[in-house]
């Protein structure tokens, strides 16, 4: 069963991120098989959601996590070790999540995790590949990560040209219900009543997203630009019983040294058609988005 902690951002994954490791290389051919070192962990925090573990021992001790910003059917990904070193950067990955599924290709972000180090950043998946309704999409009730698709889970694997990594994670069922109740228990840190969610007839739909899309794509930070910086953010904006934003959070998925995200000042601007109760009522909602900074070649 998976550990529940309640802590501030990351601090559950620092418990995590113990000693380095000096690099071994890895055959590009065989596929690297990765097993538990440790239990699950779910960091409870106060902007977002963390499940992490610990695969491989030693010099080969590589971390795996899965993180949400709320309720959704999506969550970022995030694996990181020695066995994803030559792994390369915007090329597509190959992920299989369940037994006798179709390779899924996702491309993913080449980053860092402190002293796991090389790491592939995956921006918004879902156990079964799909694109389904999300939050904030019209989607009715709340939405939250498949259980009952998570309860096949029995490894990852992960691959690019003739390199292949085996994350053997074991059933995923208990872990991804805690990953539910933690993103339901953020909307009680927001101010907004869950009950009342879990029983919505309708959830905000943005009505002038193209619009401020585009002014957002257009506004990348100059000084991060010139950097040549990319990032992945996650935004949270509320939504009144009009349909006006009342309030807008930026959350960094990845860590970054110059890149500031503008959006929240774009998306007061946005307009939504209010989310309903189950009387049909208009009520205080929220919706969540990610926004991707990434420079084209």
């Amino acid at each position: 069963m998976p550990t529940k902690m309640r802590f501030g951002k990351q601090v559950a994954l620092g418990a995590l991120l113990g000693s380095g490791f000096a690099g071994s290389a890895q055959a590009e051919k065989a596929p690297v098989v990765l097993e538990p070192s440790s239990q699950w962990h779910v960091d409870f925090g106060e902007e977002r959601c963390r499940l992490a573990r610990v695969l491989g021992e030693g010099e080969n001790r590589h971390l795996i996590f899965f993180e949400q910003w709320g309720p959704q059917k999506k969550f970022g990904f995030t694996v990181s070790g020695p066995a994803f070193e030559r792994f390369h950067n915007r090329k597509p990955t190959q992920l299989r999540f369940l037994p006798h599924q179709k390779n899924l290709e996702i491309d993913a972000f080449k980053g860092d995790v402190g002293s796991f180090g090389p790491a592939l950043i995956y921006s918004s998946v879902s156990l079964s590949g799909d694109d389904d309704v999300a939050i904030g999409r019209g989607g009715t009730s709340l939405p939250e990560l498949d259980t009952h698709l998570a309860k096949q889970v029995r490894s990852i694997l992960i691959n690019q040209g003739k390199r292949e990594v085996a994350l053997q994670t074991g059933d995923l069922g208990d872990a991804f219900t805690l990953m539910n109740q933690c993103a339901q228990d953020l909307l009680n840190d927001w101010g907004v009543d869950l009950e009342a969610h879990k029983t919505a007839t309708k959830l905000p739909v943005w009505t002038n997203e193209k619009v401020i899309s585009r002014r957002i794509i257009d506004n990348y930070p100059r000084k991060a630009l010139n950097r040549g910086e990319q990032g992945i953010m996650r935004m949270r904006v509320m939504v009144d019983e009009v349909g006006a934003v009342t309030n807008c959070v930026i959350d960094k998925a990845t860590l970054t040294q110059s890149l500031e995200s503008p959006a929240c000042k774009a998306m007061y601007s946005a307009t939504f058609e209010p989310a309903l109760d189950n009387n049909g009522k208009p009520m205080e909602s929220f919706y969540i988005t990610g926004i991707k900074y990434q420079i084209s070649n």
